[in-house]
């Protein structure tokens, strides 16, 4: 099964509004989903701060960008700390929102969660009712295969966006440490592509689709370009996974 994470859009309500490195965020994520599209994916994975100023509009350029591009694909979307749950909940297709369709179970027994880690500000956290649920799902499936989906970072990246961080994120890894079928966490937030293996968890980061955070020690924008995360969930509960980054700014 392929996965595709895309994270960090940060649309605005004016789709001719740049950013940092002189982005558009709006034309950056048509760009990418359209490449997207070519990968045929079974999912595709939007973890969060979806919008840049919480705006209506931001979120319904989203959704007529998903319809423009015609995704033929499962679609599972959480917020991140820059996002409004009522604007996000009143302009997406339900379908899509980790609130109607917490997971998605997929063929080869790969299961994905989708969990909502928005708290206060910039940082995160993840309800105890969160985590019982899942443990409750997880104690259904213990042969299955699971891949959890959250917008803020559980491990440390190690640069200045560590201060961001996911308040209760050692109870959340307790939780992955204790259940080996658990093969994958996949998160946004932290605006780079970084991968760690834990034991049995593949933890990725994924690229934004608009401009990339270097990690330093004090707040810095990287050169790199937009990118998108491809994940692939083998027969055999492993993961192979790649990023790919558009060529040119758009």
């Amino acid at each position: 099964m392929k996965i595709i994470q895309i994270s960090d859009c940060h649309l605005f309500a004016d789709n001719q509004r740049v950013g940092y490195n002189n982005i558009n965020p709006f034309r950056s994520l048509k760009h990418i989903l359209a490449e997207v599209k070519t990968h045929q994916a079974d999912v595709l994975l939007i973890t969060g701060d979806i919008s840049g100023d919480g705006s209506e509009q931001s979120y319904q350029h989203l959704s007529s960008l998903l319809h423009e591009t015609k995704m033929d694909c499962k679609i599972g979307i959480i917020p991140g700390n820059h996002d409004n749950h009522t604007q996000l909940k009143a302009n997406i297709f339900e379908e899509y929102l980790w609130l109607n369709n917490p997971r998605i179970v997929l063929p080869n027994q790969w299961h994905i969660h989708l969990l909502d880690t928005q708290y206060q500000q910039a940082m995160g956290q993840i309800s105890e009712g969160s985590l019982t649920s899942l443990v409750e799902y997880l104690s259904l499936y213990p042969q299955g295969y699971h891949l959890l989906a959250a917008h803020h970072h559980p491990i440390p990246c190690g640069g200045w966006m560590d201060k961001h961080e996911w308040t209760n994120r050692q109870r959340f890894n307790e939780v992955v440490a204790k259940y080996p079928s658990i093969k994958g966490v996949v998160y946004g937030h932290i605006h780079m592509a970084i991968e760690q293996q834990i034991n049995q968890c593949l933890y990725m980061a994924c690229p934004s689709t608009c401009w990339q955070f270097a990690n330093q020690k004090s707040f810095a924008i990287s050169d790199l370009m937009p990118g998108y995360r491809v994940i692939n969930l083998l027969k055999n509960g492993q993961i192979t996974t790649s990023t790919f980054r558009i060529q040119e700014q758009v």
